[in-house]
């Protein structure tokens, strides 16, 4: 056992405790994006409580934060903390589906991210200081993941300048460290107003027709001209019964692809499918954009960095409990299908990812690392069964294999700072030629004033892009 891994264990074993109750406050205390009150709350108090200097709200956004400890002048480390929930997916923990009263469910995981990513800056600092190492762990609370816009949102609002380079980690369904792509994603919302009014009547302003013809023009249109480019899109105040008109209708679109050229594009005529349909039915269309990011730029400094932090720290450590909780809750999504879950480390160098990440714009801008730990392939992600698996003990040993990771990758970082300059080598070379402006983001005031009007579908603003 290296002197890094001995130390990080070392402060792991007292800490474990804690960090599996945060995994379990948070779980049990969903928050929609932009509205993770408590849930920033908890882990703000949890890194207090560990000496970091925390400075709440950073960027003008109220649920983000700004944790710090420097040890010496030295490299600066971010590690990111995630920690809103997807609305509408509230489960209990349990291994067939069981609703919950609540607005939203952890079926992404974030309640162990938020805690995992913490625990890990706690005990790389605790590490670094024993063995008299210089740098800083930085923590950045990260909210709105799910619409990816905070880390947007912070990039626009400075919170990342001085920092050298970035860590994460996230559940998957594959254990490893990260050196390759995932997908672009852009979004935003197209508000048709019309006329409300009783449905026997013709109208001659009908705002759900119009959001209907809008998205049958552009399912056909992206099929045609963006084959490879998935588009998602959801209707909001659609209206409340069919006696009745609605007076406005949202459409809600994303677009996401491998190339963000190709994702933009895609959207960029959304937009202006959207101005035809209201011009041809005279009828106001508004443009409400939401954010937009690129996938992961691969850094395989980074990446082996963290590989070999994994490899001593073991893959996750699985209980036979554990694996006999996720056999029947796979049975449950999955009834034909042998649970397959993957037990390995590895790493993960080429490829691509099916998501995308608000993170991902950063890397193209600070090298950037990341370690994923798995859940069973027939636990599908955004469902109430990912909710459920992340609110049981079952789903813990990923997470707290994360964590360590983590910690071991980012001293070992902190005692050896020309991996750091490495890392930053291989981004500029990688980014040689591309145009990179500041990604677009929109609804700042929004988020930041007034979320509850996001999610209830009343908000207006417009960003120009």
């Amino acid at each position: 056992m290296s002197a890094e891994l001995d130390r990080v264990k070392f402060h792991f074993s007292p800490l474990k405790a804690a960090i599996e109750a945060l995994f379990e406050a948070q779980w049990r205390d969903p928050e929609v994006p932009a509205m993770e009150y408590r849930s920033s709350a908890r882990l703000q108090q949890f890194l207090k409580d560990h000496g970091f200097e925390v400075t709440a709200g950073i960027g003008g956004v109220p649920t983000a934060f700004e944790a710090r400890l420097r040890l010496r002048s030295g490299p600066v480390v971010a590690i990111l903390a995630e920690y809103d929930a997807l609305p509408g997916l509230a489960a209990e923990a349990e291994a067939s589906f069981k609703p919950v009263n609540a607005v939203a469910g952890h079926a992404c995981g974030h309640n162990h991210i938020g805690p995992a990513n913490s625990a890990a800056a706690i005990l790389a600092v605790k590490a670094a200081r024993d063995l008299k190492l210089a740098g800083e762990i930085r923590v950045i609370g990260c909210p709105a993941e799910e619409i990816l816009w905070g880390k947007i949102a912070l990039l626009h609002a400075g919170v990342f300048d001085g920092v050298d380079c970035i860590l994460t980690s996230h559940g998957d369904y594959q254990t490893g460290s990260l050196s390759r792509p995932c997908q672009s994603v852009v979004m935003g919302e197209f508000v048709f107003k019309g006329e409300a009014g009783h449905a026997g009547f013709a109208l001659s302003s009908n705002a759900l027709l119009a959001a209907e013809q809008l998205v049958q023009r552009a399912e056909t249109a992206l099929a045609e001209a963006f084959p490879k480019v998935q588009r998602r899109h959801v209707l909001r105040r659609s209206g409340v019964m069919p006696g009745i008109t609605p007076d406005e209708t949202r459409v809600w679109y994303s677009t996401r692809a491998l190339s963000f050229e190709d994702a933009t594009a895609a959207y960029a005529m959304i937009c202006e499918l959207a101005d035809t349909v209201g011009a041809e039915r005279k009828q106001a269309v508004r443009h409400q954009f939401i954010a937009e990011s690129r996938g992961y730029l691969g850094n395989d400094v980074l990446g082996t960095t963290l590989f070999e932090a994994m490899r001593e720290v073991g893959p996750p450590a699985w209980q036979d409990a554990d694996i006999a909780f996720m056999r029947e809750l796979s049975a449950t999504c999955a009834p034909d299908a042998e649970m397959k879950l993957d037990r390995g480390v590895h790493y993960f160098g080429s490829g691509e990812d099916y998501y995308g990440q608000d993170d991902g714009d950063l890397s193209w801008r600070i090298p950037l690392g990341r370690v994923n730990w798995a859940y069973p392939e027939q636990v599908p992600i955004h469902h109430w069964s990912w909710t459920s698996l992340s609110g049981h003990k079952a789903s813990a040993a990923g997470p707290l294999m994360a964590a360590q990771t983590l910690a071991l990758g980012a001293v070992r970082l902190l005692a050896a700072p020309e991996r750091i300059a490495e890392a930053k080598a291989e981004l500029v070379r990688r980014t040689a030629g591309v145009p990179l402006p500041l990604p677009r983001v929109g609804a700042l005031k929004t988020l930041k004033t007034a979320p509850e009007t996001f999610w209830n579908a009343t908000w207006n603003e417009v960003t120009p892009i």
